[in-house]
C-alpha cells in the first residue's frame, strides 16, 4: 500500500493507482479460482471486494485483457474457461 504526506511531490498517486489495481486483479483472480462458477455484475464485484468504480473496472479489464475473465451477453464477468452465456 502506498502512504505518504504529498502523493504528487514524486509520483506516488499514479503508483499507488497502480498498487490497487494490482491488489485488486490477484483479489478478483484469486476469488475465481475458488469458485470457478462465479458470475457478477460489474456492481456487484465492486461491493464484493470493496473497490471504487475506476479501480474495479481497470482489474476487471486487465483481467479480460490477458484472458483470465470475460464479459457474457447479459454483461456478467466470468472466468473464461467456465463460459455460460446468460
Amino acid at each position: 500500500m502506498c502512504s505518504t504526506q504529498s502523493p504528487a511531490a514524486d509520483g506516488c498517486t499514479a503508483r499507488c493507482a497502480s498498487d490497487s489495481v494490482t491488489d485488486a486483479m490477484r483479489r478478483v483472480r484469486a476469488e475465481f479460482a475458488e469458485m470457478p462458477g462465479l458470475r457478477l455484475t460489474e456492481s456487484q464485484a465492486q461491493r464484493l471486494w470493496h473497490l471504487d468504480t475506476v479501480t474495479c473496472a481497470a482489474a476487471l479489464g486487465s483481467l479480460v485483457d490477458v484472458g483470465y475473465l470475460l464479459w457474457t451477453r447479459d454483461r456478467r464477468i466470468v472466468r473464461a474457461d467456465a463460459r455460460r452465456d446468460g
